[in-house]
């Protein structure tokens, strides 16, 4: 009889055969002419794409735990948060032994005992947690708030709601630093609010709550108390049971320690598995009301637009905040009157030649916290993207009401007004709803709404998106049926009015436990689908099938030289909507393995467009275009987290069937200088050779004998007889528009291509200096260098064929540099209450060659040295901002 040990062995081998198989056979396949390549793609694909599914279904290693219990101890009693839990109700609580490791050997008795107590009292809960240890070896690095840095911590995840989807949680590490958040699976890496490279999977940061917390070191280790006011919790008044999970992290050791510990087959259900708190009584949600003003002053400093050369200052102030009101148990109003994000850190530059626009992370604090219960995902977009609000004008206001009832209905209503000048100029609206079915099934839908003026034109968009979704999973939380509908319409009220609908829809079958997940979906989108005005999709008119299985080597636990190991494949095969035109295929196969000592190996392979497959976008809306296959490597190194430097070099190269290449060679690091100082840092260098991208879209006018092009690239309609210029193609134009369909009888409109050489450096650097828990100086500076040039220009004649122009008349060289610094000073003088002293500097500078000037130095020939140096000549834009908010309770 086999063993499970034998069996995911026999399985692993299995696994690595077929994979084997696949890449083989698909590499054999990208040699066959494309034709042959398309003609196949619809049903090889596919064919794979089930018989992953089906091989991988059958194998499930479930390790099924009962979920252990304590008991609320109820007592009256106001106790003092010092740290030391010497009063005499702490004699009465149940003690909470039994922790196990999660990390390195999930399941294995620790190294050292842990010992945690709840109370219960008429307007807190009361946690103590006495973690034995060798005082000489306890990690006390300090940090600033929400920062899960290299320390030893101890962190409570509370249930309250008994959703047994997401937890609140509340941590504090051996040097008194707090940090909470909202905890849920752990299907994704850490919230949007930061806190470092290694923040627990899950846990999303930016909730804030006021709480109290100290800490001391003794001769047996050290212990922390903590005081969470029932104001910061939402709970029904007669739920009588909570989920609860204890989780310890000591640091010299590498070790994670949990009660009750989630085995990582589970943990796509980690809160469903938690702990139980039972026979909770007298004790009743308290309303969180809280006031928080703002009052700041601003000196700005830049180039005079009058008097350039000399700087230009301007001084400013402001007033505005913040208020949160509890409208009831679990019902949570927040408003913000003219917010001011000074001290939130610059976006990152970036080089983006694609057709998409770069999506942003949200900072912001009003709108990153809570921003779970909006959630509505489409594919690998969004209904709502918060970005949207105030990336035109500034937000006047804001204001959120969310929360759930006793029933388990989710609640979320967000509505917010920007403009100048104080004049409300767009109003934007999202409302979402998503009621409990069971331990672990919901239904839901959301609904948005956005009126805005037209950029260019004098008229108004007004937007209305909706939809509906669907989680139904089995009683087990094993496996789960998820889906979504959805719809947008879109009124142009301008001169010539319309219209544009569109739907979207998915449906996903996901297996959730097991040393085997994974899922199959079907999607499908509209070409008139387009929730951006306040969401974002990047793509339409397509639909697609895709798998994903993800497979942990001998069910997540140690084997030979490794504490873990695990291996992923994706696949996806893509067709336009409309007119079911073949829009590629990938396969991505993913494996990482964390050695016994404590370092991280991982390596991917991607394989695109095998069969063939077009591209809608890259052509600027001029139609479909064969895009090569490629054939991406990856691989990444992480040393030994155990120690208080950290370094991650990671390697990619893609290559493409038509010769070009890229290269990106990333090197990341951190590192604590004592218990005070805090440095990490990227540094990320990348090459592009001779990849066949888009230059841009141009006219070619054929008058008088002789052939013109624009000055600008836009549609021969679009310019008049000083907007062109005459140019000499030896010839070549006659025979490149030979079939191609004029836009006029004497016009041409099609796209240029070129081979592109592209060279960037991306250094960042972040420092933080604290003094206390409250008390912390954080730099943070990016450096950014990038330049680029096209030759071998062609045209595209038909969407499967680029013919060379050599003639082509225009250059498109160009080069960006940037220094971007923000550097914060931040005083918690008072729990909730914050005062800031921000400088952010930034001096930045565009070079494009002008494409029909006479063709001289190209700042791509310029050394990238010569472009650093040349950051530091350009004129900086500096801010200087004092705030201080107040909050009142």
């Amino acid at each position: 009889m086999l063993t499970q040990e034998s069996t995911s062995a026999l399985f692993l081998y299995l696994m690595v055969f077929l994979i084997i198989i696949i890449l083989i056979t698909n590499f054999f396949i990208m040699t066959f002419p494309s034709s042959l390549k398309s003609s196949m793609s619809r049903h090889f694909f596919f064919i794979n794409l089930i018989f992953f599914f089906l091989l991988f279904s059958p194998f499930t290693f479930l390790s099924a735990q009962a979920q252990p219990a304590i008991k609320a101890k109820i007592i009256k009693e106001h106790l003092t948060i010092d740290g030391i839990l010497d009063e005499e109700s702490w004699n009465i609580a149940e003690p909470v032994t039994g922790f196990l490791q999660y990390e390195p050997t999930e399941g294995a008795l620790p190294s050292q005992k842990t010992e945690v107590k709840m109370l219960f009292g008429e307007e807190n809960l009361y946690i103590g947690a006495v973690m034995y240890d060798n005082p000489s070896e306890i990690e006390r690095a300090m940090g600033r708030r929400d920062e899960y840095n290299r320390a030893d911590w101890f962190m409570v995840s509370i249930d309250s709601y008994f959703n047994r989807r997401v937890g609140y949680t509340f941590a504090v590490s051996a040097a008194g630093v707090q940090m909470d958040g909202q905890r849920s699976g752990e299907g994704g890496p850490g919230g949007p609010g930061g806190g470092g490279p290694d923040l627990p999977r899950g846990l999303d940061n930016s909730w804030d709550a006021i709480w109290y917390s100290e800490v001391i070191i003794t001769d047996d280790g050290w212990t922390a108390e903590i005081r969470i006011p029932y104001s910061q919790l939402r709970f029904s008044p007669d739920n009588q049971t909570w989920g609860v999970h204890f989780t310890r992290r000591i640091a010299i050791s590498g070790e994670i320690l949990e009660w009750p510990v989630v085995g990582r087959t589970e943990r796509a259900n980690l809160v469903a598995n938690y702990g139980l708190v039972t026979e909770i009584r007298d004790i009743e949600p308290k309303r969180n009301i809280q006031i928080r003003p703002y009052i700041l002053s601003k000196l700005n400093t830049t180039e005079s637009f009058d008097n350039p050369g000399n700087r230009s200052d301007t001084y400013a102030w402001d007033i505005g905040g913040d208020v949160k009101i509890g409208l009831g148990p679990n019902i949570m109003l927040d408003a913000t009157v003219n917010p001011d994000f000074g001290q939130v850190e610059s976006d990152p530059a970036v080089l983006n030649l694609t057709a998409f626009e770069t999506l942003y992370p949200e900072k912001r604090p009003f709108f990153i916290e809570g921003v779970d219960i909006f959630e509505f995902g489409i594919g690998r977009g969004s209904m709502f993207y918060s970005r949207r609000i105030g990336a035109r004008d500034p937000i006047l206001g804001a204001a959120k009401l969310s929360g759930r009832t006793s029933g388990g209905l989710s609640v979320g209503v967000l509505g917010a007004a920007t403009g100048n000048d104080f004049d409300p100029s767009a109003g934007y609206g999202i409302t979402r709803m998503s009621q409990q079915i069971g331990e672990f099934s919901s239904v839901g839908g959301i609904v948005t709404g956005t009126s805005r003026p037209l950029p260019r034109a004098d008229g108004r968009l007004q937007s209305l998106a909706g939809g509906v979704d669907w989680d139904l999973r089995n009683r087990e939380n094993s496996y789960g049926f998820t889906g979504i509908t959805a719809f947008t319409h879109r009124e142009f009220k301008v001169a010539d009015a319309h219209s544009d609908d569109g739907f979207a829809g998915r449906l996903e079958f996901t297996k959730r436990k097991g040393a085997i997940t994974g899922d199959l979906a079907f999607m499908v989108i509209s070409d008139g689908f387009n929730p951006n005005d306040l969401g974002h999709m990047r793509e339409r008119n397509f639909y697609e099938g895709m798998t994903r299985i993800e497979y942990d080597i001998n069910g997540g636990r140690p084997f030979w030289n490794f504490q873990r190991a695990s291996a992923g494949v994706f696949m996806l095969q893509k067709f336009s909507y409309d007119e079911s035109l073949d829009l590629g295929d990938r396969i991505n196969f993913d494996t990482r393995w964390n050695t016994n000592n404590f370092q991280q190996i991982e390596f991917e392979i991607s394989l695109d467009n095998i069969f063939s497959g077009y591209d809608l976008y890259e052509t600027r809306g001029m139609g479909p275009w064969a895009s090569p296959h490629s054939i991406g490597l990856a691989f990444e190194y992480t040393t030994d987290e155990r120690r208080n430097w950290l370094l991650s070099p990671e390697f990619e190269y893609e290559f493409f069937e038509d010769g070009g290449k890229g290269y990106v060679l990333e090197l990341r690091g951190e590192s604590n200088i004592g218990n005070r100082l805090s440095i990490s840092g990227s540094l990320n260098g990348s090459i592009e050779n001779g990849v066949t991208s888009w230059v841009s879209n141009e006219s070619f006018i054929y008058e008088g004998g002789q052939w013109m092009t624009g000055i600008r690239s836009v549609h021969p309609d679009l310019l008049n007889s000083e907007d062109l210029i005459v140019f000499e193609d030896n010839g070549e134009l006659d025979v490149l528009v030979t079939n191609v369909i004029p836009v006029r009888t004497d016009a041409y409109y099609m796209p240029a291509f070129g081979k592109r050489d592209t060279r960037s450096i991306d250094l960042t650097l972040r420092g933080t200096y604290t003094l206390s828990p409250d008390l912390s100086f954080q730099l943070y500076s990016q450096m950014f260098v990038a330049k680029g040039k096209y030759d071998q220009f062609s045209l595209l004649v038909n969407p499967d064929e680029l013919m060379p122009f050599q003639s082509y008349p225009k250059k498109s060289d160009f080069s960006y540099k940037s220094l971007l610094s923000n550097m914060v000073l931040r005083w918690e003088y008072r729990p909730g209450s914050t005062l800031y002293f921000v400088w952010s500097h930034g001096r930045s500078e565009d070079d494009i060659i002008n494409p029909l000037s006479p063709w001289g130095d190209s700042p791509y020939d310029r050394r990238t040295g010569t472009h650093i140096g040349e950051i530091f000549k350009i004129f900086p834009e500096n801010a200087f901002i004092i705030k201080l908010n107040y909050i009142f309770l």
